[in-house]
């Protein structure tokens, strides 16, 4: 669920911040991650796409389906963090 403060456009370099922040708490992940890592790099799996999803849900919700848990369809997180804006704009969510 969103607050006022979340109400706001969504900007790609937050959207990416929430990224690295929540793969940082998995404790298989590495620490230290950029928008060039790829997911197959860091070893992150569908879980840890769900969690990454859902709190960008919880966040600025925008939903997201199942069919978009597969980690194989992002080449790095860059390119998550630029799907997760466009579906915000999908949604009626304008990037700022």
């Amino acid at each position: 669920m969103t607050n006022s403060a979340d109400a706001q456009p969504i900007d790609r370099e937050d959207v990416l911040e929430l990224i690295t922040a929540v793969l940082a708490e998995r404790p298989h992940l590495p620490d230290r991650l950029d928008e060039n890592t790829t997911l197959e790099e860091m070893g992150m799996d569908s879980l840890d796409l769900i969690v990454v999803l859902s709190r960008f849900e919880e966040k600025w919700g925008v939903p997201y389906s199942g069919e978009e848990t597969d980690g194989t369809a992002f080449h790095n997180l860059g390119h998550l963090a630029d799907t997760l804006v466009a579906r915000a704009r999908t949604a009626g969510r304008e990037q700022r």
